[in-house]
């Protein structure tokens, strides 16, 4: 289903349903309308937006995360490397948030990325 999304959210990216770092309602609301139909299930825009919160919210974490030094990004199994146990430790002391995301499985970062990386390009620009 999120891949389904974020085929959805590009589309909409390319119809120009998207602007000022936001997405339009209708892109909200063709997401909603589109993953309802395929999945059968009854979800509104406000599902669709708040997913997209939330993957605006774990872009900001893991990419801080990864900007650190020790820390990469395993394509492979979805998840983020730490290379010692210790720099770990002392990087949660100072950022509680990111706790969760030691061992967490994202398999549609790339999908994140594209559609967050570009969403905070737009932010920044205005």
């Amino acid at each position: 289903m999120e891949r389904v999304l974020a085929d959805v959210l590009r589309d909409q990216r390319n119809l120009g349903n998207k602007g000022d770092g936001n997405w339009k309602p209708v892109a909200y609301s063709t997401a909603a309308q589109i993953l309802s139909k395929r999945f059968g299930v009854h979800l509104m825009a406000d599902n669709v937006k708040n997913c997209f919160k939330l993957w605006r919210t774990w872009y900001g974490i893991v990419s801080h995360i990864l900007s650190q030094s020790g820390f990469d990004w395993d394509s492979t199994k979805y998840m983020i490397t730490v290379e010692n146990e210790i720099a770990w430790n002392e990087y949660v002391k100072s950022h509680e948030e990111v706790k969760r995301f030691r061992f967490k499985v994202i398999p549609n970062w790339d999908d994140i990325v594209d559609l967050c990386a570009k969403d905070r390009a737009t932010r920044l620009e205005a």
